[in-house]
C-alpha cells in the first residue's frame, strides 16, 4: 500500500509537472488531462485519507476511503460543461469527487454519494454514460449538510 507521505511527494511532482507543461509549452490545462486526472486521484486521497485503488484505470473507482467506501474520482480543467460517469461501473463505486483544476490549484466541487450525482445528472445514452453538469455538482455540494 502506498503511504500518505509518498502520496503527497507524487501530487506535488504531477503540479509541477503540469504547471511546466502548461507553461513551458503553451498548451491548456485540459490538453494534459491524463496527467490532471492522476492528480485528483492523490488530492481525493489525501482529502479523505484513503489510498489509491489497488490498480491504475481500475474499473469503477479511484480511491478507497478508510471506512471501506469506493470513490470515484472526475478531475476537470474546464470553467463549465460537465464530467462522464459511467453506467457500466456505478456499482462498483459508492461515493464521486469531482475536482477541479484551475491556475495551479485543485478544488473539490462535490464529494458525495454516487445515487445522487447521478440524480442529477443526463444519462446520454450514445455513449452509455451519466453526465454531471459542473454547475449541478456545485448546487449539489452546497446543498450538502
Amino acid at each position: 500500500m502506498i503511504t500518505p507521505e509518498r502520496i503527497q511527494i507524487l501530487h506535488d511532482k504531477y503540479l509541477e509537472l503540469i504547471k511546466l507543461e502548461v507553461n513551458e509549452f503553451g498548451v491548456k490545462a485540459t490538453e494534459v488531462r491524463h496527467l490532471i486526472g492522476r492528480l485528483g486521484e492523490f488530492h481525493c486521497a489525501l482529502q479523505l485519507g484513503g489510498t489509491l485503488a489497488s490498480q491504475a484505470n481500475q474499473h469503477g473507482f479511484d480511491v478507497l476511503c478508510r471506512k471501506g467506501r469506493r470513490v470515484s474520482v472526475k478531475t476537470t480543467a474546464q470553467m463549465n460543461g460537465f464530467v462522464p460517469i459511467s453506467k457500466s461501473t456505478i456499482d462498483r463505486v459508492d461515493d464521486i469527487m469531482v475536482v477541479q483544476y484551475l491556475e495551479g490549484a485543485l478544488t473539490t466541487i462535490y464529494y458525495g454519494e454516487i445515487a445522487v450525482a447521478i440524480g442529477s445528472a443526463r444519462y446520454y445514452a450514445p455513449s452509455g454514460q451519466y453526465e454531471l453538469d459542473i454547475s449541478k455538482a456545485r448546487r449539489l455540494a452546497a446543498a450538502l449538510p
